[in-house]
């Protein structure tokens, strides 16, 4: 995903040695649509963050996937 984008979504991000990363905990709880390439992850100081690049938007295929198993429980 743009960076602006995620930005006009208001996901929370922080600097680090030059590069944006954004707040994958904020991601999880905020929005829903957005799903993050797990290998991708760092973690400082106890955070998770993650680069605009390995963020992306759900597909149909993602939604009925994620409807499916939220209905078993």
């Amino acid at each position: 995903m743009l960076i602006q984008e995620l930005k006009n979504k208001n996901v929370k991000s922080v600097i680090i040695n030059g590069i944006e990363y954004f707040d994958v905990r904020d991601i999880r709880d905020n929005h829903p649509d957005l799903k993050v390439d797990i290998d991708k992850i760092i973690i400082v100081e106890k955070t998770s963050y993650i680069t605009s690049d390995n963020i992306h938007k759900l597909t149909d295929f993602d939604i009925v996937m994620k409807d499916f198993f939220k209905s078993k429980n």
